[in-house]
C-alpha cells in the first residue's frame, strides 16, 4: 500500500505529553491521525509469597479508585528496568531487584506512542515506610495472585498496565 504523509505538526504539550496530528493518504482515502505521546513507560509486577503488590490510585475516566501494579514514565537518560524500580519506590517504598522481562508493548498502534516496558521480581525489600499520598497512591496490599486474575476477569481491574502485566507474568513466570 503506498501512502504519503504530511509531517507531524503539534497540537499541543504539556509536561506530560504532546498530541501531534498527521494526515496519511493512502490515494482512494486518507485518515487523521493524532498522536499522543506520553514517552516510554515501565511497570513491574512484584511477588512476594503468591501475592502481588498492588496500588490503590483515583483514576479520571472511572471517577474512582483502581488496584493497579506501580509503573509509570521512564525519564530522559533511564531504562525501562531502573524506571520500574523507581516507580515502585516512589509509589510504595518496596524496592525490587532481580527484575525478569515479561512483555513490551505499545498501547495503542495508530494514536498512542509511549512503549511499555513490564517487568517482575520476585526479590523484594522494604526500602522506606509506604508514605500515603491523595495525588498519586492511597493504598498499597499485597493480593492473592489468583484474586487479582479474578478481579480482571469480574472487570475490577480495568487499567492496561496492570492486566497485561499481570496475564504476562501468568504465562511467562516458571512454575505457573
Amino acid at each position: 500500500m503506498k501512502k504519503t504523509t504530511t509531517p507531524p505538526k503539534l497540537d499541543y504539550s504539556n509536561r506530560f505529553m504532546d498530541i501531534r496530528h498527521t494526515r496519511a493518504d493512502f490515494g482512494a482515502f486518507h485518515k487523521d491521525y493524532y498522536v499522543v505521546d506520553l514517552g516510554p513507560r515501565a511497570g513491574i509486577v512484584a511477588l512476594r509469597d503468591g501475592c502481588v503488590l498492588m496500588t490503590r490510585q483515583y483514576r479520571f475516566l472511572i471517577d474512582g479508585y483502581s488496584w493497579e501494579i506501580p509503573g509509570g514514565r521512564v525519564d530522559a537518560g533511564e531504562s525501562p528496568e531502573v524506571a520500574a524500580v523507581r516507580e515502585c519506590v516512589e509509589e510504595t517504598g518496596i524496592r525490587c531487584s532481580e527484575l525478569k522481562p515479561l512483555v513490551v508493548y505499545y498501547p495503542g498502534l495508530d494514536n498512542f506512542d509511549n512503549r511499555t516496558s513490564l517487568f517482575y521480581s520476585e526479590k523484594v525489600e522494604v526500602a522506606a515506610p509506604f508514605a500515603p499520598n491523595d495525588a498519586e497512591v492511597v493504598e498499597i496490599s499485597w493480593v492473592a495472585v489468583d484474586t487479582c486474575l479474578d478481579m480482571i476477569f469480574r472487570g475490577e481491574i480495568l487499567d492496561a498496565l496492570t492486566v497485561a502485566g499481570l496475564l504476562a507474568c501468568q504465562v511467562r513466570r516458571p512454575g505457573t
